[in-house]
């Protein structure tokens, strides 16, 4: 049960803005179970503002910037630090280009190419199914702890925090299908199909590059469940 409480506090105190402590022993044991609840905090976060947008007559970007902003905060922006940090760590013979290569600045580039496309996407979604678009701050967390866990021996899980995710995500997975039915099937196929992908990166990390790799995926889940959501809402408008 210490264990537990450990992992808690050190999933708030690594995942979030809260100042909480970090232990260093067993408290990493089954942390990757509780960073869902950041997500969970984010939903509802969301929620309150798009209630004030819609009493206050916010137009559609101005909800969206508050949006991201909020993520941005309640994160402590580990995940756009992470995500940025990834980036400029990748060999540059991966670039094509020498100039881009060159850049210590591409991974604040492609960070903010991510928010333009955020921004676009959720300024573009029907009000009402927007939270089926904050759902993907919740299950981009289940699936990289997920893959994290059982891909990569270094991120120390036990299977017990394995089993505690394969919950989490049957239970979210029947819970968007219920309340959004056909709405919910094109972004779980879409985090379906990312992490199928992105098994082999989580097996071929290291160490010392696992939660920046964590960090980055997070941001790459949340990017392909928001579009998502956005396509489906652009095919119903049009339709």
């Amino acid at each position: 049960m210490i264990n537990f409480l450990k992992s808690f506090v050190n999933a708030f105190s690594a995942h979030s803005f809260i100042p909480l402590p970090y232990y260093e022993d067993e408290g990493d044991k089954y942390k990757a179970a509780f960073v869902p609840l950041i997500g969970v905090i984010i939903y509802h976060l969301l929620y309150w503002w798009s209630m004030l947008s819609w009493y206050r007559f916010y137009n559609d970007v101005v909800e969206a910037l508050g949006m991201i902003l909020i993520v941005i905060i309640v994160t402590g922006g580990r995940q756009a630090l992470g995500f940025i940090s990834y980036v400029d760590s990748i060999p540059t013979y991966k670039y094509r280009f020498r100039s881009w290569s060159e850049s210590r600045d591409r991974g604040v580039l492609r960070f903010l190419l991510v928010i333009i496309v955020w921004t676009i996407a959720m300024a573009n979604t029907y009000d009402y199914i927007f939270p089926l678009v904050w759902f993907g701050f919740i299950a981009s967390r289940i699936t990289v702890g997920l893959l994290s866990s059982i891909f990569n021996e270094n991120s120390n899980q036990s299977k017990v925090t394995i089993g505690i995710l394969v919950v989490e995500f049957i239970y979210l997975v029947y819970y968007v299908c219920d309340e959004y039915e056909t709405l919910a099937i094109c972004p779980i196929i879409a985090t379906v199909i990312l992490f199928l992908l992105f098994m082999n990166n989580f097996r071929r990390s290291t160490a010392e590059n696992l939660d920046l790799l964590e960090d980055d995926y997070v941001v790459s889940f949340e990017t392909a469940w928001i579009m998502s959501v956005a396509i489906i809402s652009l095919i119903r408008s049009i339709g």
